[in-house]
């Protein structure tokens, strides 16, 4: 909108500057005109005086003083205040003839005919105000003329028809004048608008054209940073593979060192131990396969499969897995669903689901506290849901809760966690078509609950 604004004032400016700049050019064609012109009639006079023409002795002296009158005009024609100089100068010219005439008039052997002459000087005069580009300068000079042309001839003893047709000629003079001088301002705006309309277009054209360069030179840079992000990213895939199969590996051989002694043993309190630390292998397991899913899910390459499934198996699972942890804080960890509730979804990713939910509510549990694992249906859809009785949740945090690397504050200053477990958890929610929320329940300070399509 500014932009919009902004070009027609340009153009209007711009077109401003272009016709000051003709009248100041015109100005100084009349100054150059009355410089030459004065000077010759200087030199001529002079000439004829000391030639002994006494009749030429008083030209000399006011030709001189005008000279240089018409010398500063020529110098300062490019000047702003050219314009108004030019308006005087054209009100000078009127006075000198009338003032060299005035002179000649008693020495002269013919004053009528230097009346006459008078006229011709006069016109002359008028024409050249005409270079002011001004109508008013043009008839204020012919009327001045006017006016000094009819006290000319009426000192000389001309009678009242002449003066009076003098006077009219001077007038139609300065009409001539002002047509002529209109239509060259007209042509000259003309001209100098089609001149600025060029330079304009030229200069939008040229700021375009650095625009069209700029927007090119900056989409290169970012497709080449983009390039550059790819390829790390492709690195730390890489680099995340790599990492994955190193660490899955021990932790396949140590799974199956745990597997064999549970079969082996006999003792029931090592057999506890054992189960305890395939429950933790298994969640390091889990852990590692969030690590590999959150690109594919991210990029929607992870497809849910879906079969259905027992959610009380399912929790169950998860109980287990955590109740060593649970007992060592002495926290109480139940499950509660309706009798046969099942569901349609991916056992794995549900399973990593409630595991990661259930592992923040032990962690945000006080010690001695309760943590359930809940199952249901109603109008809207299935649900599972986690909930302790812990520390709420701040306000300020809920709305960012579930976004990538977003951690609580227990978990930046314990250094426990990256943020990526309810991160996780909502991205296979969503993959299910459901979704994964924080809600207010009685009786809990959080409840974690997803929502699965009926």
């Amino acid at each position: 909108m500014d932009g919009t604004l902004a070009w027609p004032q340009r153009f209007e400016d711009s077109l401003a500057r272009a016709v000051d700049a003709q009248r100041r050019s015109v100005l100084g064609t009349g100054a150059a005109v009355r410089l030459v012109g004065a000077a010759i009639f200087l030199v001529l006079t002079t000439t004829l005086w000391q030639a002994g023409g006494e009749d030429w002795e008083p030209y000399p002296a006011i030709l001189g003083p005008y000279v240089g009158v018409a010398a500063v005009l020529f110098v300062v024609r490019k000047r702003p205040e050219a314009r108004w100089l030019g308006a005087a100068q054209s009100l000078m010219d009127v006075a000198l003839v009338y003032g060299l005439q005035h002179v000649a008039l008693p020495i002269s052997p013919f004053p009528a005919g230097v009346a006459g002459f008078s006229l011709g000087l006069f016109a002359l005069v008028v024409a050249l105000s005409g270079l002011t580009l001004q109508p008013g300068v043009v008839y204020a000079t012919a009327s001045l003329g006017a006016l000094a042309q009819g006290a000319l001839m009426r000192e000389a003893s001309v009678s009242w028809g002449p003066v009076v047709i003098a006077v009219v000629t001077l007038l139609m003079m300065a009409g001539v004048s002002h047509y002529k001088t209109r239509r060259l301002r007209l042509a000259a705006v003309a001209l100098t608008r089609a001149e600025v309309e060029r330079a304009l277009e030229a200069r939008r054209f040229q700021e375009v054209e650095e625009a069209r360069r700029t927007i090119e030179r900056l989409l290169a840079a970012e497709h080449a940073r983009n390039d550059q992000l790819s390829a790390l990213q492709r690195d730390k895939e890489t680099l995340t593979q790599f990492l994955v199969h190193d660490l899955r590996s021990p932790l396949s051989a140590l799974t199956m060192t745990l597997s064999w002694m549970e079969h082996e043993l006999k003792v029931e309190s090592l057999l506890e131990s054992v189960r305890t630390g395939l429950a933790v292998t298994a969640r390091l397991d889990r852990m590692i396969a969030d690590l590999m899913d959150v690109p594919r899910l991210e990029e929607g390459r992870l497809e849910p499969r879906k079969t259905p499934l027992l959610v009380g198996a399912l929790l169950e699972d998860v109980r287990r897995s955590m109740q060593s942890v649970a007992r060592a804080r002495r926290i109480t960890l139940d499950v509660e669903i309706p009798e046969r509730l099942e569901l349609v979804g991916d056992l794995d990713l549900l399973v990593r689901v409630v595991e990661n939910l259930a592992t923040n509510a032990v962690r945000y549990a006080p010690t001695g506290g309760r943590v359930r694992l809940e199952g249901g249906v109603d109008a809207r859809g299935r649900w599972l849901a986690v909930r302790n009785d812990g520390v709420p949740i701040p306000a300020e945090l809920r709305a960012r809760l579930f976004d990538k690397y977003v951690q609580g504050d227990l978990e930046r200053d314990s250094r426990r966690g990256y943020g990526l477990g309810l991160y996780f958890s909502r991205l296979a929610a969503e993959a299910h078509g459901g979704r994964l929320v924080l809600e207010d329940a009685p009786g809990w300070a959080t409840s974690f609950v997803v929502w699965l399509p009926a």
